[in-house]
C-alpha cells in the first residue's frame, strides 16, 4: 500500500506542519509539495502525479494545519471513501452535515481519499470557479474578476459534492488538527525578530446544512 501526502502550497508552509509530515512518514509514504502554485492547481496537479505513480491512498494536508500524531492510523482505520479530522475556522468546524448527520463536504486540511474516488472523477479534481447555491443545489459559474479578486476556497465543496454523486462516502473521523494563522512577520534585519504565529480558536460551532435533491 503506497500513500501519497499531497501538501499544496503557494510558497509558505509552517515549520509545525513540516513536523507533523515527519512524523507521519514510513517507507510507503511519499510527500509530494508545490512551491508556488494557486488554489486549486496544486491540488490538481500533485494528486495526478501521485495516482500516476501508483499511490493508494492520497493523505490532503495543508500549508497551516497540524494534524494530530495518530492522524493517518485512525484515517486509515476508518476504511472510507474519504475521510477527514476537522479543524477550527472562526471557531466553525469545515466539516458540513446534513440533519441525518451524513458528511456533505470537509475541508482539505487533513483529509484521505482512496485512489477509487479520483479513477471515476473527470479531471480537474478541484474547481474554484464555481459555487454551489443551497437554496436549489445547484452550481454556478464565477465572474472571472471575482475569482481573481475575491474568491476563497470552495474547491473542497467542489470535490466532496461530486465524490457523493458518484456513491462515496465521507467520514468523519475523531480528532481535531491544529489551525496555525500567521499573526505578525519578524522584524527584518534583527536577530530577534521572530515571526508570531499562533493557532486559530478551536471549533465550538458546526455547520448542519440540508441538501435540496432535484427531481
Amino acid at each position: 500500500m503506497k500513500i501519497g501526502i499531497v501538501l499544496p502550497t503557494r510558497g509558505l508552509v509552517y515549520t509545525k506542519v513540516e513536523q507533523a509530515i515527519e512524523e507521519l512518514r514510513t517507507p510507503e509514504v511519499r510527500v509530494y509539495r508545490s512551491l508556488d502554485l494557486p488554489i486549486p492547481d496544486g491540488h490538481n496537479q500533485l494528486a495526478k502525479q501521485a495516482l500516476e505513480e501508483g499511490c493508494d491512498y492520497i493523505l490532503f494536508i495543508e500549508e497551516d494545519t497540524v494534524p494530530p500524531t495518530d492522524a493517518l492510523e485512525k484515517l486509515l482505520s476508518a476504511n472510507s471513501d474519504i475521510a477527514a479530522i476537522d479543524y477550527g475556522v472562526s471557531g466553525w468546524g469545515c466539516i458540513t452535515k446534513n440533519s441525518k448527520g451524513e458528511v456533505l463536504w470537509c475541508g482539505l486540511g487533513c483529509t484521505l481519499v482512496k485512489k477509487q474516488v479520483f479513477e471515476k472523477m473527470t479531471y480537474p479534481y478541484f474547481r474554484a470557479d464555481k459555487v454551489l447555491r443551497l437554496n436549489d443545489w445547484t452550481w454556478q459559474d464565477l465572474p472571472e474578476n471575482y475569482i481573481k479578486t475575491k474568491q476563497y476556497g470552495s474547491l473542497d465543496i467542489w470535490f466532496c459534492d461530486i465524490a457523493r454523486k458518484l456513491g462515496f462516502t465521507i467520514t468523519q473521523v475523531e480528532g481535531e488538527c491544529e489551525h496555525l494563522q500567521l499573526v505578525s512577520l519578524g522584524q527584518r534585519e534583527t536577530n530577534h525578530g521572530l515571526h508570531i504565529i499562533q493557532a486559530k480558536p478551536k471549533i465550538e460551532k458546526h455547520q448542519i446544512v440540508e441538501e435540496v435533491i432535484n427531481t
